[in-house]
């Protein structure tokens, strides 16, 4: 039940944070941008398009791995992104110039390098996730939709708290900074303690078992 629980938590929180990125990532861009249609429109485009290459990468690194640590470190370099978002994003804008800043090319470009990466590599945690959870062939169907249920939870706490909360209490960079502590500290507790996948064979869990 700990380990289920704690794979579920792990699928809230970075579902949390991911949503959040999603509807901060308007207002890094709005000092230089504007809000207008093409903004929200590069901002949605980048993070599709990162998730769907993070569900690909994420499902070879399940294959690969047999543990836990994997998907920690994943998110623990996600975490750093979060951290060091607030300190690149404005001087990078600024270094756009003036022609970048008023056309769609440049906003793409703009979201791409600040959001691309870091939602790139929470799309990873999906599929790594599976893996793990899964217990019984028979359940795949289940446990596979009860996970992205779970993880979809965490994508709207992730709205609604950022909308409602977050934006009217916290200035940007602290709410940044705030998702970033959390996911590192996630990422660390995973690398901590393995949680062998039940696909893993005996000999592989047993050595898993012994390094944890």
């Amino acid at each position: 039940m700990n380990r289920i629980f704690a794979l579920y938590t792990t699928s809230i929180i970075t579902g949390f944070c991911m949503m959040s990125l999603e509807m901060l990532g308007g207002r890094f861009l709005s000092p230089v941008f504007g809000t207008a249609i093409d903004v929200w429109s590069a901002v949605i485009t980048v993070f599709i398009l990162a998730l769907s290459i993070g569900y690909v990468l994420g499902g070879r690194l399940a294959d690969r791995f047999h543990s836990n640590k994997a998907l920690g470190i994943v998110i623990l370099i996600a975490g750093a992104f979060y951290l060091i978002l607030p300190a690149y994003a404005r001087p990078f804008l600024s270094l756009m110039g003036e022609s970048m800043h008023g056309n769609s090319a440049g906003v793409l470009i703009a979201a791409n390098i600040l959001f691309f990466v870091p939602s790139l590599l929470l799309g990873c945690v999906s599929p790594m996730l599976v893996k793990l959870v899964f217990t019984d062939a028979e359940r795949i169907g289940r446990t596979t939709g009860t996970l992205y249920a779970i993880g979809s939870i965490g994508n709207v706490f992730g709205i609604l708290v950022t909308t409602y909360v977050l934006i009217h209490l916290f200035e940007l960079n602290t709410s940044m900074l705030g998702m970033g502590i959390i996911l590192c500290l996630t990422g660390i507790a995973h690398i901590a303690k393995n949680i062998p996948s039940q696909l893993a064979t005996e000999e592989e869990r047993k050595q898993l078992e012994e390094t944890a």
